[in-house]
């Protein structure tokens, strides 16, 4: 499954987020595509596969002590019929 979760920095928390960022390594069965800075809001963006919604919420998790994570399941607009 394919999922895209955005994050807003908590004012305050940007030193925090960096250093999360830096030691935080994704389980086994996370596969990270992208994980972006962004220039403006939100302030990151990470693209994953994750295997099941639960372990997605488990890896954004340990990012919600410096940020607001939004997440969305993805799905690839070839697989949409005609």
């Amino acid at each position: 499954m394919l999922f895209m979760t955005t994050l807003d920095i908590i004012p305050g928390k940007a030193e925090d987020m960096f250093y999360l960022i830096k030691k935080t390594k994704p389980p086994e069965e996370i596969k990270v595509r992208e994980f972006l800075q962004l220039f403006g809001k939100p302030d990151f963006v990470i693209i994953y596969d994750a295997p099941t919604e639960n372990e997605a919420m488990n890896f954004v998790l340990k990012f919600s002590s410096c940020s607001t994570p939004k997440t969305s399941l993805c799905n690839p607009v070839e697989n949409y019929e005609k």
